[in-house]
């Protein structure tokens, strides 16, 4: 069975201060970049799954070590503060099939493919950081889900009324499969579920 996505637990505050560290440094954007260019040259197997789902362009960085690569290096950094945890096996049918269970569209499509990244650096860097990242961060790098969307989506799935299915049959595993990768993120409620859809 191919795999639509691919998920990971990653520790905000240990990840932020690394990036906020090197963002800051004396020595300008060069070590941010050199650690972003050793995970990347990295054999950890799961640091490769992780770096082969990101669309990011290391050719650029030897040439142009500056602010342009910002993005990239934040997405790339991550993978060094990452647990692989379970996925959603159907995001797409998830989001698709959620609005059929009374859920919003707007929360059906969060829970399928995350918040704005932008959003998450936004809660851990300061102003300054964030003024640097903005212009560059732009809007569709999706992909984070924090503890109380999690626990949201576990309330309203043990709540749902069971005769909602009757009618919607094939919603049953793609639901069962959700509510079983939001209880294991559940168990690391210092992390943030991060999630990759191809």
């Amino acid at each position: 069975m191919s795999r639509e996505s691919r998920a990971w637990m990653l520790d905000t505050m240990a990840f932020h201060h690394e990036f906020a560290s090197l963002l800051e440094s004396p020595l300008g954007l060069v070590p941010l970049r050199d650690r972003a260019a050793r995970l990347w040259d990295s054999q950890d197997g799961m640091v490769r799954e992780y770096l082969s789902l990101l669309t990011v362009r290391p050719a650029d960085w030897s040439v142009s070590c500056d602010e342009d690569n910002l993005v990239d290096w934040y997405r790339v950094l991550m993978a060094g503060h990452l647990t692989p945890t379970r996925w959603l096996r159907s995001p797409a049918t998830l989001r698709r099939g959620l609005p059929a269970l009374g859920w919003h569209a707007t929360e059906a499509r969060r829970l399928s493919r995350g918040r704005e990244l932008l959003t998450l650096a936004e809660r851990h860097l300061s102003t300054a950081n964030i003024e640097l990242l903005l212009p560059r961060f732009g809007w569709g790098h999706k992909g984070w889900l924090d503890q109380s969307d999690i626990d949201g989506a576990i309330v309203k799935m043990r709540s749902l009324d069971r005769r909602m299915f009757r009618d919607c049959q094939d919603l049953v595993p793609v639901v069962e499969d959700a509510f079983e990768v939001f209880e294991a993120a559940s168990r690391k409620p210092d992390h943030v579920l991060i999630t990759l859809t191809s």
